[in-house]
């Protein structure tokens, strides 16, 4: 509207500044006429310049020349006091007038003819339209302040109309982005406004009824199928562990049994992935927190990581082990963060063919950090980023099984936990993943 306003107002001073110029142009027109008559009848020059003087007011500056054009007309002699190109003057003479405006000083050109064959006149008159250029300059003053007025009328009465149309709207952004996956039972409140809101707001509570029951369908299935595939794998690996104490040494079906429990160990793991990565959001907010040390939590990772495969050589460092114990503990959910880095473990022994995985503990004021260092194929630099993406696996995997959930998986709940992995890798050499907590010693501290 500011635009459309700007363009009115500059075609209105366009408009009314070329009238007015070409009112004082005819009035020169006008007084040039006069002139022109009263030099060609001599007689009445008095005459004339009597009814000039009386009709039209006295210009500002206002001068006259007075031109006397013989038959030969090409060769004229023209003023050089005023700025004017020969042009102006055979306009004038081809056309009978001509105009022209230079800095501030209005030109008229009239030619006349003598009708008695003695020499025709080129009266040139000149002056300054005063009242014109005060004229121009109030008007364009008036119009720039009620451009200005009307700019601030429209601001204001936008930001208040928008107020009241969009209010409703920004209260419905705002409490749609404040639900998430554990208060979807939350529903917009129905206010008073237009009935297109009012149908909006009734739609979105729909949507947010259907989310809520296809949620918890969700939820219900995960929780079923948790218990449903747990349960039978359970009991093989039990009946195998037993069968197996059992068997005497050496026994040609103990290999069997051993592979057997080691499988479904694997199995057992690959469905926790799969299940904590469906409900990874879920257990964010569930209980399940406690206060532990981190050397004893990877004593447990080194035995789940042990029952899955025991030809697996995980090699445990303690070097950086702190003298301030305190410094060890972290607040975790204990079955989540032993998921996360039995996963960084796993893909260390799988990328690497089995070869040795080395697992660092370093304890460092506020932090707290484990380093997995393998010697297995390693991770390309422009891929470093996109390993933690739920199903994504590198350029130079497809040799090795997998699905692509693991580190996704354990980036969330590391997450989940404040922490942080980073990468470093060189292709071919190996990688280490670096994983950051945030030590309880810090916040004992402040």
């Amino acid at each position: 509207m500011a635009l459309i306003l700007l363009g009115i107002n500059l075609v209105m001073y366009s408009m009314s500044s070329g009238y007015r110029q070409h009112n004082f142009f005819l009035s020169l027109e006008n007084s040039s006429t006069i002139v022109a008559s009263a030099v060609l009848q001599k007689e009445k020059a008095d005459d004339y310049y009597a009814v000039k003087n009386s009709i039209f007011q006295h210009l500002v500056d206002e001068e006259e020349y007075i031109l006397r054009i013989g038959q030969d007309k090409n060769n004229i002699d023209f003023p050089a006091s005023l700025p004017l190109h020969e042009s102006f003057y055979l306009e004038a003479i081809n056309h009978g007038r001509a105009r022209y405006y230079n800095n501030g000083v209005h030109y008229v050109g009239l030619f006349k003819k003598h009708v008695a064959g003695e020499d025709d006149i080129l009266v040139i008159s000149s002056a300054r339209d005063v009242e014109g250029d005060a004229y121009r300059k109030r008007l364009k003053t008036t119009l720039a302040l009620a451009f200005l007025a009307a700019v601030v009328v429209m601001t204001i009465t936008t930001i208040f109309f928008s107020k009241r149309l969009f209010g409703p709207m920004v209260k419905i952004m705002k409490k749609v982005n404040s639900i998430n996956a554990f208060n979807l039972n939350d529903r917009l409140e129905k206010e008073h406004s237009l009935d297109e809101i009012s149908e909006l707001q009734d739609t979105l509570n729909e949507m947010l009824q259907r989310i809520e029951t296809a949620f918890q369908s969700q939820q219900d299935y995960v929780s079923n199928i948790s218990h449903s595939l747990r349960t039978p794998l359970t009991i093989i690996a039990g009946e195998a562990e037993i069968a197996l104490s059992q068997l005497q040494q050496g026994h040609k079906a103990a290999y069997s049994l051993q592979m057997i429990m080691q499988e479904t160990e694997k199995l057992k793991h690959i469905i926790n992935i799969l299940l904590e990565l469906a409900r990874s959001e879920q257990n964010m907010q569930a209980n399940g927190w406690s206060v532990l040390r981190m050397d004893e939590l990877l004593e447990s990772v080194k035995e789940v990581i042990y029952k899955m495969d025991s030809s697996y050589k995980l090699k445990l460092d303690y070097s950086n082990f702190p003298e301030n114990d305190a410094m060890l503990y972290i607040n975790c959910n204990v079955h989540l963060l032993t998921l996360a880095i039995c996963n960084i473990i796993l893909n260390g022994f799988k990328y690497s063919d089995n070869q040795d995985v080395k697992l660092k503990l370093i304890a460092a004021g506020n932090e707290i950090k484990l380093l997995v260092t393998d010697s297995g194929i390693g991770i390309d630099p422009s891929e470093q980023d996109k390993i933690f993406d739920p199903y994504y696996r590198g350029s130079n995997t497809s040799n090795y099984e997998g699905f692509g959930v693991g580190l996704p998986l354990a980036m969330k709940i590391i997450k989940m936990h404040k922490g942080a992995i980073l990468v470093n890798s060189i292709v071919g050499q190996g990688t280490t993943m670096e994983v950051v907590l945030p030590s309880l010693y810090a916040e004992q501290l402040v």
